[in-house]
């Protein structure tokens, strides 16, 4: 396309590229998506970006067209006016356009990658419409599944081959756990017996996807403060479930360890 003012197109791609998180990915946005919106763009995202430009409106006293004088275009733009060829890019929120909204999910979906993510050495050769359809496949599985993807930092407590325990101290860590495993301990009201005795604390144990597979609840109900002696309330896998065989051991290694009572779920616990 003959485009008056890229340079207003450029600016538009620059504040995209700006938040973009790897450098290889902000080249990407003012050179491949560039190079895709001033040439290859689908007709209808052309008509919604673009206006014609042609004698008429380049006399017009229309301020959203802020045009340069007919007398001062260089001649490729005199030319193309003539051939009808010549395009302005309207700069009036764009952002409500398609394409500018592809390349909102677009940013989201390159900030999402890991620095160390080997496709970011070969993202020039990712064309745009691979981008967009990779990128809102992404995204709809992020609005499915948005818990898969908080990452909390919860505080370790034990390791175990590729298994960690971990304990749960802020109410978003509490909710995650409840929507990831399906039970009752992220509806607030076992944070905030956590934030207000302390009485009991809450663990989880994950594998080295972040994952939980078993949350447990220890009491320190009746113990001298500098003792501390805990005893498990509660142990549950998936839906209040027992956990599955594979992670008994863990669960009977992080008790042993930390030297914690049984009285409660007895029955959902292997201790042999």
């Amino acid at each position: 396309m003959n485009v008056l003012n890229v340079d207003v197109i450029e600016r538009e791609l620059t504040r995209y590229a700006a938040r973009v998180l790897h450098e290889p990915a902000e080249r990407w946005v003012m050179t491949v998506a560039r190079n895709y919106f001033l040439s290859k763009l689908p007709e209808k995202d052309v008509l919604a970006n673009f206006r014609t430009v042609t004698t008429c409106n380049l006399k017009s006293k229309d301020p959203a067209y802020r045009l340069m004088k007919p007398s001062d275009l260089p001649p490729w733009a005199v030319k193309a006016v003539e051939e009808g060829t010549l395009v302005w890019f309207d700069p009036i929120q764009p952002r409500r356009r398609e394409f500018w909204n592809v390349l909102e999910v677009i940013v989201l979906w390159l900030n999402n990658w890991k620095p160390d993510d080997t496709r970011l050495n070969r993202i020039d050769r990712i064309a745009f419409p691979v981008a967009t359809n990779a990128a809102v496949l992404w995204y709809k599985d992020v609005s499915e599944n948005i818990w898969n993807y908080v990452t909390d930092k919860p505080i370790v407590v034990k390791t175990y081959d590729t298994f960690t325990w971990v304990k749960l101290v802020t109410a978003l860590q509490f909710e995650r756990e409840g929507k990831l495993m399906n039970h009752c301990v992220g509806n607030g009201t076992y944070y905030n017996q956590w934030r207000l005795n302390r009485e009991s604390e809450f663990f989880s144990l994950r594998d080295k996807h972040n994952k939980p597979h078993a949350t447990m609840q220890v009491s320190y109900n009746n113990s001298h403060p500098l003792v501390r002696k805990g005893s498990v309330m509660q142990c549950k896998g998936n839906s209040n479930r027992k956990a599955d065989k594979v992670y008994q051991h863990y669960i009977r290694r992080f008790i042993a360890d930390m030297d914690f009572t049984i009285s409660g779920d007895g029955s959902l616990i292997d201790m042999s």
